[in-house]
C-alpha cells in the first residue's frame, strides 16, 4: 500500500497521517528511510518527527544495526502506543464487553456483563458506563490519556450522529448511543456497526495493512460481512450494511428479524442449526449423540455445539454440510462479482471443529481457486471483543 506525503505546510496533517501510518505498517524505520519512503525532504520530516517525539506520539528505539560502510548508525524511530488509551464498548448478545486498551491493539483491563435487552436502552448505556468508568478507574488511566471511546453493535447505525437505528435482537427503535454515553465521559465517542469495526480492525492491525481489496464474513450466531475496496470500508448513505446475512435463499420463506422472508441467516444460523440437529437426533440415527445427551434433543445448544460436532457423527455432519453448502454457495457468487484479494472469515462458527476445513471444501467445490491461501481465518478473532471499537477510534482520532 503506497503512502504519499507533500511538503506543504497547509497539508502537514496529511504529512503527520502519512507517518503514523506508515510506521504502524512497517514497523521501525529511521528518519532517512521514512523521508525517502513518504517523498519528504529531510528537514520536512525532521521537523515533523521532532513535534512528535516532543508530544511523546513517538519514541525512539535506539540504533539499528551495523551497516557494511562508514558513518553514523541509523537511530529507529516508533510509534508510542502508550500514548493515549482507548475504552471499548462491544455490545453483542449475550455479553457486552468494555476493555481498556492501548493504541496498538493490547487491552489492559476487561469487564463482562450480560447484554440486558429488556431494561431500557438508556438505563442500560448508563449500567455500562458505570462499569467502564470504574475500568478506567482500577486500570490507572486519567482522563488526560483517554483518547476517546469507541462502541459497537449489531445492524444499522448513523456513525456520524452516534445513533443506533436496530441492533438486532438487542433493541428494535433508533438508540441515540453516544448521546447518552456523553453524559458520563467527557472525550469523544464513536459508533460502529460491529462487522464494519472489525474490519476497520483489520486496516489498521491486520491483513488490510498490505492488502486494499478484502471481503469479511463473520458466522455465529448471526451472518454479517462488509466489504473493503481500495483501502476503505465500503459506506452506505442509507446507513445499511452489506449484509450477506439477509441475501434471500428462500423465496416465501421463514420470517427473519429483520422483517424480509428467506433470509440466508434463517438457515444458517446457530439456532436453525441446532433445531436441525435436535431433529435429527435418536438412537437410531446418532447414537453417540444419544448417548451424550441422555436421551434429551432439547440438551443439544449453541453451547453444546462444539461436543457435539467433536463426535463425528456422519448424519450430524450432513446436516451441518447443508448449511455450510449453502453459505459457500452465496459467499462463492459475491467473490465472483467482487473479486476481493481475500475472504477473511471470523466468529464464532469457524471456531468450531472442522467447520473451516469444509468451509473451504465447500467454496472450492464452486470455485476451485478459493482455497485456504484465499479464504483465511483472521489473525485479530482471539481480540473480538475489543478490536472493532479500538480501532475506529485510533483510526479516526489518532492516525488522522
Amino acid at each position: 500500500m503506497a503512502y504519499v506525503g507533500i511538503n506543504m505546510e497547509s497539508v502537514k496533517s496529511k504529512n503527520i497521517e502519512a507517518i503514523l501510518k506508515l510506521l504502524n505498517t512497517q514497523g521501525l524505520m529511521s528518519r532517512k528511510d521514512i523521508a525517502l519512503e513518504l517523498g519528504l525532504t529531510p528537514a520536512t520530516l525532521t521537523m515533523l518527527c521532532a513535534e512528535l517525539l516532543n508530544e511523546g506520539v513517538l519514541v525512539e528505539k535506539g540504533e539499528s544495526p551495523q551497516q557494511n560502510r562508514a558513518g553514523r548508525r541509523k537511530i529507529l524511530l516508533g510509534i508510542n502506543y502508550g500514548y493515549k488509551y482507548v475504552l471499548t464498548i462491544s455490545i453483542e448478545l449475550p455479553f457486552t464487553i468494555i476493555s481498556v486498551c492501548d493504541l496498538g491493539g493490547e487491552h489492559y483491563a476487561s469487564k463482562e456483563l450480560l447484554t440486558n435487552c429488556d431494561m431500557a436502552p438508556e438505563l442500560f448505556l448508563r449500567q455500562v458506563a458505570e462499569r467502564g468508568k470504574a475500568l478506567l478507574w482500577e486500570a490507572g488511566v486519567e482522563r488526560s490519556k483517554l483518547l476517546g471511546v469507541g462502541v459497537s453493535v449489531p445492524g444499522a447505525v448513523n456513525h456520524q450522529e452516534g445513533i443506533s437505528y436496530r441492533a438486532y435482537r438487542i433493541w428494535d427503535d433508533a438508540v441515540p448511543v453516544c448521546e447518552y454515553l456523553k453524559e458520563y465521559f467527557d472525550c469523544p465517542i464513536l459508533l460502529k456497526n460491529n462487522v464494519r469495526a472489525f474490519a476497520q480492525a483489520e486496516l489498521t492491525f491486520g491483513h488490510g495493512k498490505t492488502l486494499e481489496n478484502l471481503l469479511f464474513l463473520k458466522w455465529g450466531p448471526g451472518v454479517g460481512s462488509a466489504i473493503i475496496t481500495n483501502g476503505s470500508i465500503y459506506e452506505s448513505g442509507a446507513f445499511k450494511n452489506a449484509e450477506i446475512g439477509h441475501v434471500r435463499v428462500e423465496p416465501n420463506g421463514q420470517l427473519c428479524r429483520c422483517g424480509r422472508r428467506g433470509c440466508l441467516e434463517t438457515k444458517v444460523s446457530t439456532h436453525p442449526i441446532v433445531s436441525g440437529i435436535q431433529e435429527l437426533c435418536s438412537q437410531e440415527n446418532t447414537p453417540l449423540l444419544w448417548e451424550m445427551v441422555q436421551g434429551n434433543p432439547k440438551a443439544i445448544t449453541v453451547h453444546t455445539l462444539p461436543k457435539v460436532l467433536a463426535l463425528d457423527e456422519p448424519a450430524v455432519w450432513k446436516v451441518v454440510d447443508e448449511k455450510i453448502q449453502l453459505l459457500a454457495g452465496v459467499v462463492g457468487a459475491i467473490l465472483t462479482m467482487l473479486a476481493p484479494d481475500r475472504l477473511i472469515v471470523y466468529g464464532d462458527m469457524f471456531r468450531l471443529p472442522h467447520f473451516m476445513e469444509h468451509f473451504i471444501e465447500a467454496c472450492k467445490h464452486y470455485d476451485p481457486y478459493y482455497d485456504e491461501n484465499y479464504i483465511v481465518s483472521s489473525s485479530l478473532g482471539d481480540k473480538i471483543g475489543y478490536i472493532g471499537p479500538l480501532s475506529v477510534v485510533v483510526s479516526e482520532l489518532f492516525y488522522k
